[in-house]
């Protein structure tokens, strides 16, 4: 940072001295007033001294917004992984740094994979003239990876000339360093034997040389990302735009590892949403751009590695977010994140966690974090396993709204979906109240063994609700006889006989809905086991139906939801 700063405050320094050097000199030589007769050149001579004046101007504004954003970054200085959700300004921040200085490098998300022959103009290319060019017109350059090729195969030849000359080795080139990191990473090998034609070639074991575009886009790829961060001048910015574009998971983290490390006199700056990529880097720091205004007003914010209680995956998805999040239980591949996302999506991002605990805690934490975040709210869904009324207010309070099944394989089971589902495979409405009557029946049969979760469900949250208070407990004596009396005031038998009584209730009273909410039998003892019997496939439809039909979700989310809005 200090060296590309000391380089920027030198160029503005000299704008002055430059512009008058290139222009306002030749043009006194020229049109000089005092040397001509005619008095209607000096008008003309104004007018040139004014136009250079804001030549000058305008350069020296634009150094100067160089220096305002750079100085944001100071301090900075690990390796840092930009985030943010689209058009917030992430390539717009590539765009305008790789403006700055031939110091900075942008490697954008877009890669030139393949060379276009041997073009003549571009045959005098050279690495300074590559590091020059490098996407400084502000779009795609075609020939880049032409002009990249033809410096590294003219700087190897010179230094090889060199050392025939004088018998002196002068360091490696370009290329034998390029080689010696790409080599160690793929089969085939980097082969210079068409160096003269200005040409890259490459060969597996024995067999010929081929032609560098016959290599595999990610070959081809790796090659570019290898020699641009080679060829970049010391003391670089290296910026690169979705570093893992056309490349196996399994070796990019090796290979920008390997480019980090050989680079480390650079600071590399990646805007990458790929957590395979992000958890793989080391010493690093997030950041994301908080405010942009075209075309280079930019702030930032720093957030470090991690943000306490929400993981890096998280992390990414909620800086990524423009909507409100909903945390929910499972993975992605699960029915949890699958029913929210088709009912809540379009309002909510839906992040799921895992378990209960993840949801609490993610909702917690973003609402500690949520002006670091940017996001407007956060809110999470859990199963209710069998959790008492006190026990879901408490949590709606905090933003943690409880399914009202006891888990969400029960809420695809619902009246409306079961009918919608039937109507789909073209059978009878009246199979709903076969599969109801069979339904009721397991819960009968199974009774103890939903009765004993239920009584453990309450139990175990009435241990969770108590304290001991160290303060009146003095003693040993005092805490074990505190313990006891938490203990002894559990009246198990009234517990089980108390819910015996409720099963028996809802079964004789052909209660379905609140059989969906205390059924905690295996999810595949009902779905697929007993569903199956009527309707095949029957989770895939219900979801199915869940996803698409909108008079279906309504009727859901105000029966299960109606505080979600």
């Amino acid at each position: 940072m200090d060296y590309l700063c000391k380089l920027l405050y030198e160029e503005i320094v000299g704008i002055y001295d430059r512009i008058n050097e290139n222009s306002l000199d030749k043009l006194e030589f020229t049109l000089k007033p005092d040397m001509v007769g005619n008095r209607g050149i000096r008008p003309i001579y104004n007018h040139m001294v004014n136009i250079v004046n804001k030549v000058q101007n305008v350069e020296f504004l634009r150094l100067v917004e160089c220096f305002s954003v750079l100085k944001h970054l100071d301090g900075h200085n690990k390796t840092l992984i930009v985030l943010g959700p689209n058009g917030s300004g992430k390539s717009s921040f590539a765009n305008y740094m790789k403006t700055l200085d031939t110091h900075v490098k942008v490697i954008p998300a877009s890669k030139p994979i393949k060379t276009h022959g041997l073009v003549q103009q571009l045959y005098d290319s050279t690495i300074e003239k590559y590091n020059q060019q490098l996407y400084s017109n502000g779009g795609e350059d075609t020939n880049l990876l032409n002009k990249l090729i033809i410096g590294i195969c003219s700087e190897h030849a010179d230094l090889a000339m060199k050392f025939y000359d004088t018998k002196k080795a002068n360091g490696k080139s370009t290329y034998e360093k390029v080689k010696e990191i790409f080599d160690d990473f793929f089969e085939v090998k980097l082969d210079y034997s068409q160096f003269s034609q200005k040409q890259m070639m490459c060969k597996k074991g024995d067999g010929a040389p081929y032609t560098f575009n016959q290599m595999s886009d990610g070959e081809r790829v790796a090659f570019f990302y290898i020699a641009t961060v080679l060829s970049a001048p010391e003391q670089s910015f290296i910026i690169v735009d979705e570093p893992e574009n056309h490349l196996n998971p399994a070796i990019y983290n090796k290979i920008w590892d390997r480019l980090i490390e050989v680079r480390s006199d650079c600071q590399f700056i990646f805007i990458s949403h790929t957590i395979d990529f992000i958890s793989a880097r080391t010493n690093y720091e997030l950041m994301r751009i908080s405010e942009f205004e075209y075309p280079s007003n930019f702030k930032f914010e720093f957030l470090g590695e991690s943000i306490e209680n929400i993981p890096n995956q998280m992390i990414v998805d909620l800086v990524g977010s423009r909507k409100p999040v909903l945390f929910c239980e499972g993975s992605k591949v699960d029915f949890d994140y699958k029913i929210y996302e088709a009912l809540f999506g379009e309002k909510y991002t839906i992040i799921p966690t895992g378990n209960c605990t993840t949801v609490k805690d993610c909702v917690t934490a973003c609402g500690l974090h949520a002006r670091k975040l940017s996001i407007p709210a956060a809110i999470g869904i859990i199963d209710s396993d069998l959790k008492t009324s006190t026990e879901m207010d408490t949590l709606k309070n905090k933003g943690i709204y409880t399914l009202k099944c006891n888990e969400i394989e029960m809420l695809m089971l619902d009246e409306v979906v079961f009918k919608a589902v039937l109507e789909r495979r073209f059978k009878s409405a009246s199979v709903f109240d076969e599969f109801k009557g069979e339904f009721f029946e397991k819960t009968r049969s199974e009774k103890e063994r939903i009765v004993k979760r239920l009584v453990k469900a309450e139990i175990d949250g009435i241990i969770t609700r108590t304290t001991i208070d160290d303060k009146a407990n003095k003693t040993k004596e005092d805490f074990q006889n505190n313990l006891s009396a938490i203990y002894n005031s559990i009246d198990v038998d009234f517990l089980w006989s108390n819910y015996e009584g409720k099963i028996d209730a809802i079964v004789d009273g052909g209660d379905y809905t609140d059989a969906l909410r205390i059924c905690c039998l295996e999810h595949r003892e009902i779905m697929p086991g007993l569903t199956n019997k009527f309707v095949s496939d029957y989770s895939d439809t219900a979801l199915g139906i869940i996803r698409t039909d909108k008079n279906v979700q309504e009727q859901v989310k105000q029966k299960y939801f109606p505080d979600i809005t």
